[in-house]
């Protein structure tokens, strides 16, 4: 059938509807975000308001010291691996899309070849599945002789504790997953559920676990939470994303098409590639990010780590437009960046290439510091009344903590979206490099501060170091960009 300049004009007119569309909805998905995000925080926050009361200030600082090791972990051997699949199933549909407009103006129909990286039949995304759960053992085992491998406080910890954190590490696999899934297709509401369930899961469950077995019980409930957050995204997945819905009979039966193995083999390799800077890239950032903590505990011990956990879970509110802004990020910027090199013939190509992608980070900042302000300004001037409010403590060493948290974290949120930027076009590697700069630079730092002003030494250490690195990653997204 020959396709008409008539009908190639409205399809194209089509396709721009949907990349407007596309962007417009950067602001809803956002949104969808940050109000799921808002109430993670505000239940995650609960849940740490709750562990002092059950197990004390000490535990809690044992679980505060405790838990970004056991982060850090999750992420590299598990969680540095959706947002390397979210981009390239979104770049694939893209791509897909693309291919048959330019197909239909060469009056073609056959499409049967187009895009075999994301034909229904190749479900490429369940290879990434098995080598997750692989590694997620791995990372449990590693957990295990965290004990013998960390110094100061952390080698007087009972193993129980250790056990209790590497259980959780193969539940992260399942739960993570399925959010790389939903986000690559886009299904950011769906994807907000899961952070919903997993966090409440994790206070219903800490109350009678934290009262029966104390410090132990509390990491526990992080296993709970992963494991029916997980299984929520599994139902979604199989449920409502048509890929997956048709062919979960397939998932077995076409394993013996060499040509879907071929391809997913070679997808495999390509999102693992990808991925490795993301996941290093994440795990130094979750590591940077909790660095004075595990400095404090090793150094001062878990009571003044306590201390200083109220400051530090307080100023993370602040960070949380940030985060929930540049899950919807990435997606978009690769989209945008696979649309740019497929239609590097048309007219307007130069004018998307050095302005849609910018536009998107710029937009995305401007969100993030709309709503950010306010707050920033709040937790300054009243610092010492919140946590009056909130742990019922009055420290002018804490407060003073908590002020510069605050500043600490609104400035890191610059670099979460700038670091954002740069892994949708293609520039993983970037932020890795400066993240481990920052590690380096903060862990200098608290060994020469925290000995002379004790906690505030430690917040101290992750202002500046935060502000170095997001100064040199905005400045190095702003040119890549153009």
């Amino acid at each position: 059938m020959k396709i008409t300049k008539n009908q190639y004009s409205k399809n194209k007119l089509k396709r721009l509807k949907q990349i407007k569309n596309s962007e417009d909805n950067l602001f809803k998905d956002s949104f969808y975000m940050i109000l799921s995000n808002l109430y993670s925080k505000l239940i995650l926050y609960l849940f740490f308001w709750l562990i002092p009361f059950i197990v004390g200030t000490e535990g809690f600082g044992i679980i505060r010291g405790l838990l970004p090791i056991a982060d850090t972990i999750v992420i590299f051997f598990c969680s540095g691996i959706p947002p390397a699949m979210a981009k390239f199933i979104s770049e694939n549909k893209s791509k897909t899309q693309l291919e048959k407009i330019q197909q239909e103006k060469l009056n073609k129909t056959d499409f049967t070849n187009l895009n075999d990286a994301n034909n229904e039949n190749n479900l490429w995304e369940f290879d990434i599945l098995k080598y997750m759960v692989l590694f997620s053992f791995v990372g449990a085992l590693f957990a295990i002789s965290l004990k013998y491998i960390l110094g100061g406080d952390y080698s007087t910890l009972p193993d129980i504790y250790y056990y209790a954190i590497a259980l959780s590490i193969p539940f992260s696999a399942i739960i993570s997953w399925s959010r790389g899934i939903l986000q690559g297709n886009l299904k950011i509401r769906q994807l907000s559920l899961t952070w919903v369930l997993e966090h409440t899961s994790k206070v219903i469950f800490l109350i009678p676990l934290a009262l029966f077995f104390g410090v132990t019980g509390a990491l526990l409930s992080i296993s709970v939470g992963y494991l029916l957050g997980g299984l929520l995204g599994l139902y979604i997945i199989f449920k409502y994303i048509p890929r997956y819905k048709n062919k979960k009979s397939e998932i077995i039966s076409t394993s013996d098409l060499k040509l879907n193995n071929e391809i997913s083999n070679t997808l495999v390799r390509k999102v693992m590639i990808y991925a490795l800077p993301i996941a290093l890239t994440a795990t130094s950032y979750r590591l940077l990010n909790d660095l004075d903590s595990i400095f404090i505990m090793s150094m001062l011990g878990g009571y003044d780590n306590g201390l200083y956990g109220y400051a530090s879970l307080i100023s993370k509110l602040l960070f949380l437009f940030a985060a929930s802004i540049s899950t919807v990020l990435i997606p978009r910027i690769a989209k945008s960046n696979s649309e740019n090199l497929n239609e590097n013939n048309s007219k307007d190509s130069k004018i998307l290439k050095g302005s849609k992608a910018l536009n998107y980070l710029k937009k995305s900042i401007l969100l993030n510091f709309i709503i950010l302000l306010p707050l920033l300004t709040i937790f300054v001037i009243f610092a010492n009344d919140i946590l009056k409010l909130s742990f019922g403590v009055s420290n002018i060493d804490v407060s003073n903590s908590l002020i510069i948290l605050s500043f600490s974290a609104s400035v890191m949120s610059m670099y979460t979206l700038s670091a954002s930027s740069l892994q949708g076009i293609g520039y993983a590697k970037i932020p890795l490099y400066i993240i481990i700069l920052g590690i380096v630079l903060n862990s200098i730092l608290n060994l020469s501060l925290i000995p002379i002003y004790g906690i505030m030494g430690g917040a101290m250490a992750t202002l500046i170091s935060s502000s170095i690195i997001s100064i040199i990653t905005f400045i190095i997204a702003l040119k890549k960009l153009r």
